[in-house]
């Protein structure tokens, strides 16, 4: 086996990265190590007269689980480029961690999927196939506590002009800013007056269209982020949910300035821009766009396209969840480019009237992505989950990113399961639900001690993903605005990011995160 395929293999078969590996102008072997999952944990490099000792030092349970490569190339110096390269791209993982800053009670490995994996409540079985999820899909729409939307249901025209009165009619929010001054009272006029005034009739039909540009679901139809803190612009209640590209919409009224329409998706309802939405001509070619017989779903926290001079396409955003029909006949040229080591997905697109087209888009090969949805295991959960470490947190999908339970909801869509948006809807869920209101801290861990990791666990206003349990502590990864440290009573911190932390967590009031616990969630 050549060098560069030996490492390309390791490459893809690798969780923790292994050693770093290098080539010489002789005989050189790799002995790569897997665990009992058969998922290479290690993998060093030896040249000839090493290979005997370090055979001779294997425990017969290393041996066991140990193979043995061996090449003859002499790739000096274009070998330790491509070992340069496949050293950053596996990231030397355990390594670099160790730089990063942690929660109280973490290290270094619980950064890592594989730490996790090797915990007894983590498990690589499948726990729903597609079939069933498809089905528990349908029992959440069936479940009106869950507040889903089933878009495929909806028909007929409704009333505008009474749904813009109703509407126009919110109250002012109160002790909000605008670039760190309260807002007056003249923009929620202007709000007002934009509904108020919108094209309407008493018998409309519905619209039926694609977000084509990730964008998100607000409250009211404005443009500016409406902060509760003059010198914190980095938060909007007002943010309602995220709009992932491709994601299906039913299309409402548009505002008399054009520039926003109500519309509800799966999860949630509101206003989104309008010049983020494509619209279908009917729902017959909705449907028929809405359920591709092959996808691809994006499994990276973020990916991008390349850059392109076709506007539409340049370096658009996908995060995690999106699914893209996939091509899988050769159609030629894509953007004047081959698609040789790429995907060829349909991006959704908008025309300059409003209406919905798609245009054949390049992925590349090296993007974290997956024909299909991922297999539904607690295994795959801790994996998804732990690829948005570190990233921000942005209420209701602001700043482009996730609060707790969207972050939880992208994290399950690369399975298939498309759950209620916020943690009070999903507790309604017709899963597996443990209702942990008024136990112990004892009973609530023997709960947790019979969770598999991938659970999501809930305490009024927040939510988790659990991963597992280690010398006594219950650990979680989560998107989390504020908290306490346990090792800092009475000091609120805002980490705003994916962090993996402990059930000692503290809340601002001084109990645990622990004894806050109110409902655990088994999806099967």
């Amino acid at each position: 086996m050549k060098l560069r395929q030996l490492i390309a293999a390791l490459t893809a078969a690798a969780v923790i990265s292994p050693a770093a590996v290098y080539a010489q102008d002789e005989t050189m072997y790799i002995c790569a190590y897997y665990n009992d999952g058969g998922t290479l944990v290690d993998a060093k490099t030896f040249n000839a007269s090493e290979l005997k000792n370090v055979l001779d030092s294997l425990a017969p349970e290393d041996a066991a689980k140990a193979k043995l490569f061996q090449w003859n190339d002499t790739l000096q110096p274009v070998g330790e480029l491509i070992v340069s390269d496949y050293t950053r791209g596996a990231g030397n993982v355990l390594e670099n961690m160790e730089s990063t800053f942690k929660a109280p009670n973490v290290t270094s490995e619980m950064h890592t999927a594989e730490f996790w994996h090797n915990k007894q409540n983590c498990s690589a079985d499948v726990i729903m196939t597609g079939d069933e999820i498809a089905a528990f899909n349908r029992s959440i729409l069936d479940t009106p506590e869950t507040y889903t939307n089933d878009l495929s249901a909806v028909e007929g025209s409704y009333n505008g002009v009474m749904l813009a009165e109703l509407n126009a009619a919110f109250e002012s929010p109160a002790g909000l800013y605008l670039n760190g001054a309260p807002v007056p009272e003249s923009y929620y006029e202007a709000i007002r007056e934009n509904i108020r005034n919108s094209p309407v009739t008493e018998d409309m039909p519905y619209r039926f269209g694609f977000a084509v540009s990730r964008t998100v679901m607000k409250a009211y139809p404005y443009e500016d982020y409406l902060s509760d803190d003059p010198s914190d612009p980095e938060w909007d209640n007002l943010v309602s949910t995220a709009v992932a590209v491709n994601e299906p919409l039913v299309l409402l009224f548009t505002t008399a300035d054009g520039k926003f329409t109500m519309a509800r998706s799966q999860c949630c309802s509101g206003w989104v821009p309008t010049a983020d939405i494509g619209i279908c001509a009917d729902k017959a070619e909705w449907e028929n766009y809405k359920n591709p017989e092959n996808i691809l779903v994006v499994t990276g926290e973020k990916i991008y396209l390349e850059p392109s001079a076709n506007a539409d396409l340049n370096e658009k955003m996908l995060t995690m969840g999106t699914v893209l029909p996939l091509v899988t006949e050769d159609t030629g040229r894509v953007s004047f480019r081959l698609p040789w080591s790429n995907y060829v997905v349909k991006m959704p697109a908008r025309n300059e009237d409003g209406s919905f087209y798609q245009k054949d888009a390049l992925i590349p090969a090296n993007r974290d992505v997956n024909v299909g949805y991922l297999p539904y295991t607690s295994a795959n959960v801790v994996t998804q989950a732990l690829k948005s470490l570190g990233n921000r947190y942005g209420w209701g999908g602001m700043m482009n990113s996730q609060d707790c339970s969207s972050y939880a909801r992208e994290v399950y869509l690369c399975f298939g399961l498309e759950l209620p948006r916020n943690t009070t809807w999903q507790s309604a869920m017709p899963a597996d639900v443990t209702v942990m209101s008024g136990m112990t801290d004892d009973e609530k861990k023997a709960v947790l001690d019979t969770l598999p990791a991938g659970a999501i666990l809930i305490f009024p206003g927040h939510e988790m993903i659990y991963l597992g349990e280690d010398n006594g502590l219950y650990y979680t990864i989560n998107d989390v605005s504020s908290l306490v440290p346990p090792n800092q009573p009475g000091t609120i911190v805002k980490p705003r990011s994916v962090v993996v932390n402990d059930l000692s967590t503290l809340r601002a009031n001084g109990s645990t995160w622990l004894g806050n616990l109110s409902h655990a969630i088994v999806i099967k």
